[in-house]
């Protein structure tokens, strides 16, 4: 099959084995979204952006195996299913704690990427409010204030977060110079 005259093939990142093949199916698809509709031009070009152990693979598949691009694509998802990114549900969430020493910029960071990886609407601003919270220690006083003035929003929360993480980093440099005080 010989390609367009206008095509040129894009620099596609090598799919390495480990990553999400779903992930991977639809950075091939973008990058190739001009041309989506020749199916034969997708099914050619779609090796090119396997790694070599995986081009291993498509070059064991019997030849005269795959009918069109959707066969194609179900055949490398079916192969490399062990890699698909289970989606996380919002009880995760629940699960998270701020750690002792822990600051509240590090733990928002954790909250939040565990948040990014749920699927869409799944969790509801006032779930992740709510599990925010919880993951706080009791004699927080971001917690109390978020018992005394509940945030009704996902916009309200980070300013009350930032707000408060600003107080924490200001409390830092006068925590460590009281601490070597006292060891002296």
């Amino acid at each position: 099959m010989r390609p367009p005259k206008k095509f040129t093939s894009p620099k596609f990142t090598s799919y390495d084995g480990k990553s999400n093949p779903l992930t991977h199916i639809s950075h091939f698809r973008q990058m190739m979204s001009l041309w989506s509709r020749d199916e034969a031009l997708m099914c050619t070009v779609f090796p090119s952006s396997l790694g070599e152990t995986r081009l291993r693979w498509f070059d064991r598949l019997p030849v005269g195996s795959i009918h069109g691009w959707k066969q194609f694509s179900e055949e490398f998802l079916a192969r490399f299913v062990s890699n698909t990114k289970i989606p996380k549900e919002p009880d995760t969430l629940f699960g998270l704690r701020k750690e002792q020493e822990e600051t509240l910029h590090n733990y928002t960071r954790r909250y939040w990427e565990e948040y990014n990886d749920l699927e869409e609407n799944v969790c509801s601003e006032q779930m992740a409010v709510m599990s925010f919270k919880h993951g706080l220690c009791p004699e927080s006083k971001l917690r109390q204030s978020l018992t005394k003035h509940p945030a009704t929003a996902l916009k309200d929360l980070c300013a009350r977060i930032e707000q408060y993480a600003r107080l924490e980093d200001d409390q830092i440099p006068i925590e460590v110079v009281s601490a070597e005080q006292a060891t002296r």
